[in-house]
């Protein structure tokens, strides 16, 4: 899962604890979560260590990044991607959280 965010985002923040519960629950079954944002590394260290913890990986958009992330509208949004590289449906922005979850479960189910 890719989860595009922001330091500035409300419910970016709300979301972030909730896909750390699910990245702890489902790693094990080879569930990865990847927060992408604008911010710098050092901003997003920042935030990792004032605002919100979280342990999956913080990655930021400098260098080459798809213009789907980059390009996102609105924050948070999240990007469901298969084992085998393929983008997944994934509930949009707004959506109750269990719906993700649900999406999760899904995909890991079919190993798509």
């Amino acid at each position: 899962l890719v989860n595009v965010w922001a330091t500035w985002c409300g419910p970016c923040k709300k979301e972030m604890p909730k896909l750390d519960r699910l990245y702890q629950d489902r790693k094990g079954e080879g569930f990865m979560v990847f927060g992408l944002s604008t911010e710098d590394v050092e901003e997003q260290r920042r935030f990792n260590q004032e605002q919100v913890t979280v342990s999956y990986p913080l990655l930021t958009m400098a260098g080459k990044v798809p213009d789907m992330y980059r390009n996102t509208a609105q924050y948070p949004a999240n990007f469901l991607i298969g084992r085998a590289g393929r983008l997944q449906p994934a509930p949009g922005i707004g959506e109750p959280f269990e719906k993700l979850e649900a999406a999760v479960n899904s995909l890991l189910k079919g190993a798509r």
